[in-house]
C-alpha cells in the first residue's frame, strides 16, 4: 500500500500512523510503496530515540506514515519498510480488532455515560443550557459537561478532549517535575499532543511529549510512561543501561507496558 513519506531534519528515520490533516504544511512530502499491507506503528530501535509502539486502535483516515532525514536514500527507506514487513502484518491484524472493540463500546456521550480519568470512572452529566461556549468540570465521581443546546457529538467530544488536555498537562508537568528531582535530570518543555504512534516520547531537545489519552490511563501507569520518557534525558536509546534505570524508580513497569498494550482501545472511546 501507499506510504506517506515526510522529510525533514531529524536525525533518524521513525514509521507511525497519523491522521489525515496532521503533516504539517513545512515539511517535504513524497510516496513510496510498502508492501502488501497498511501499518500502523513500529519503532527501530536502533535508528530512533521515540518511545516504542505500545499499541493503540486503528481509525478510519490515518495513513502509514514513514519520516526520514534529507541524507536517507530512497532504497535506504524503501529496505527499513520491507524489513519490518511481518511486525506490520500482525500489529494491522491486532489494530482491527481493537478498533472493532473499541468502535461497539463508544459512549454517545449522553447522561449517564462513563468515562475514565486516571484510571476511575466518571459519570458523565450533560447539561444544556443558553450559553455560547462549554464548561467542563469534574466534581467526586461525576464529570460536569455544560454544552448550547444544539450541541451535537463532535461539539461535546472536542469540549472533553480540550478538558482532558488542560489536565495532562497540569498533572505531566507536576509529576515530570518531581520525577525529574529524583533522576537529576532536566528537561525543557511538554508538550500534550494526539499521538497515533506512542503514548510518549522525548525530543533531542530535551521537550516531552506525551499523548493526551494518557491521563485515562490508571496513574501508575501515567506515573511509567512519564518516568521511561525522564530516563531517556540519560540513556538516549533502549538499552539494558536505560531499562535499569527505569526499574530503579519504577519496578513495576513490565505490568505497566502490558496494560497499555492490553487497554490501549480503552483511551480511544472519544
Amino acid at each position: 500500500m501507499q506510504y506517506q513519506l515526510i522529510r525533514s531534519n531529524r536525525k533518524s528515520i521513525a514509521i507511525s500512523f497519523e491522521r489525515d490533516g496532521n503533516f504539517k504544511k513545512n515539511r517535504v512530502r513524497e510516496t513510496g510503496t510498502a508492501s502488501e499491507t497498511e501499518s500502523l506503528t513500529l519503532e527501530d530501535e536502533g535508528l530512533t530515540l521515540e518511545e516504542e509502539s505500545l499499541g493503540q486502535p486503528g481509525y478510519e483516515g490515518l495513513h502509514l506514515v514513514v519520516k526520514a532525514p534529507y541524507w536517507m536514500s530512497p532504497g535506504e527507506i524503501a529496505s527499513f519498510v520491507a524489513s519490518k514487513r511481518e511486525w506490520i502484518l500482525a500489529t494491522a491484524k491486532r489494530l482491527e480488532r481493537e478498533q472493532r472493540k473499541a468502535m461497539a463500546g463508544r459512549p454517545r456521550l449522553e447522561n449517564g455515560d462513563t468515562l475514565d480519568y486516571l484510571g476511575e470512572k466518571r459519570t458523565l452529566s450533560v447539561i444544556r443550557e443558553e450559553r455560547s461556549r462549554a464548561r467542563v468540570k469534574c466534581v467526586m465521581d461525576r464529570l460536569l459537561l455544560w454544552v448550547p443546546y444544539e450541541a451535537d457529538y463532535e461539539y461535546k467530544r472536542a469540549q472533553l478532549e480540550k478538558w482532558y488536555r488542560r489536565e495532562a498537562l497540569q498533572i505531566f508537568t507536576q509529576k515530570a517535575e518531581e520525577y525529574a528531582l529524583i533522576l537529576q535530570v532536566g528537561f525543557h518543555e511538554i508538550h500534550i499532543k494526539d499521538q497515533k504512534s506512542r503514548w510518549g516520547s522525548c525530543s533531542g531537545r530535551k521537550n516531552l511529549n506525551f499523548n493526551w489519552r494518557l491521563i485515562m490511563a490508571p496513574e501508575p501507569v501515567c506515573d511509567y510512561v512519564i518516568i521511561h520518557e525522564l530516563c531517556h534525558l540519560r540513556f538516549m536509546d533502549h538499552s539494558a543501561d536505560f531499562w535499569k534505570l527505569v526499574e530503579s524508580i519504577c519496578p513495576q513497569h513490565e505490568q505497566y507496558r502490558r496494560w497499555l498494550r492490553d487497554h490501549s482501545g480503552s483511551l480511544y472511546v472519544i
